[in-house]
């Protein structure tokens, strides 16, 4: 059975005033309100509208933060009147996303979607790992497969690092942490104690192998994170279900990076979600993908 629009969504109150607004195995956005306003962090892939879902969250005005220009993180962009976006990403943000770009991602969509029912029953049997929000949804009936195209506006306001997004009785401070893009940032409640890692802190995997990805710029950014460990109480990741961590895993992931450039890292070859060839550094709670030579 096809899902309704918002029903593609799954969400979930956290504490300290933050809801997961998810699109299980997909993409995790998370709306982050204050007594004036609301951040939605990241929009999705644009498949479903998330304009609804937040609004039934909070009754604050709504503007997007990405964390980065890639056309899974500003898929709803358009339904805003208002986004931010690092400097860096604003040219990249101009090309616009065709349905020929974003068709690749449907054959993971469908592969996601035939193998839920399999994962579901063994983990009911045996895990009992899965929850509301970390269960894939079958595609919206209203979807056309053959017109996804996104078409993220023009940002209405540029990040630097240190900048702060006010949004009354809090703030998200913007870090600039370039590796998997040169415009990724993080942004940092330190009221909460909470770290929204975009695609620099995954707790599957992480991408270092995108055309415009740096190995020596991620190094440099998860060690920075890791400095901020001990102000850190949450950290709120982009992909995959294990959607939340503790600040030891900043720790875990720039040690990774640093296992990597001492060459120390065990290795195999893998695939990306979309089929492209990558070196994996694999660890226990993460891997990182980078190209394959």
């Amino acid at each position: 059975m096809a899902e309704t629009a918002q029903g593609w969504f799954a969400t979930r109150e956290l504490p300290d005033g933050v809801f997961l607004v998810a699109e299980p195995a997909h993409v995790n956005s998370f709306l982050v309100v204050g007594s004036d306003r609301a951040a939605l962090i990241d929009s999705g892939l644009g498949i479903g509208r998330v304009r609804p879902v937040v609004e039934a969250l909070t009754d604050r005005p709504v503007s997007v933060v990405n964390t980065h220009y890639h056309w899974d993180h500003v898929g709803g962009n358009e339904e805003f009147e208002e986004s931010a976006i690092h400097e860096f990403g604003a040219k990249p943000l101009e090309a616009r996303f065709s349905a020929e770009e974003l068709q690749p991602y449907l054959a993971f969509i469908d592969f996601v979607t035939e193998n839920a029912p399999a994962f579901r029953e063994l983990d009911e049997q045996i895990f009992g790992f899965q929850a509301d929000e970390t269960t894939p949804r079958t595609l919206p009936d209203t979807f056309d497969r053959n017109a996804w195209r996104l078409d993220a506006p023009t940002p209405t306001r540029l990040l630097r690092d240190g900048d702060q997004i006010d949004l009354g009785g809090r703030s998200l401070r913007v870090i600039h942490t370039p590796g998997h893009t040169p415009d990724s940032i993080c942004l940092f409640d330190e009221r909460a104690g909470v770290l929204f890692g975009g695609d620099t802190i995954n707790t599957g995997a992480i991408y270092g192998h995108m055309p415009d990805s740096s190995l020596e710029a991620f190094t440099a950014s998860t060690a920075r994170l890791a400095e901020m460990a001990s102000d850190v109480r949450a950290v709120y990741v982009a992909h995959a279900s294990r959607y939340q961590m503790d600040a030891r895993f900043l720790i875990e992931v720039a040690r990774g990076f640093a296992d990597i450039g001492e060459g120390t890292a065990r290795w195999r070859d893998n695939t990306d979600l979309f089929g492209d060839p990558v070196r994996e550094a694999y660890f226990s709670t993460f891997s990182i993908f980078l190209p394959r030579v």
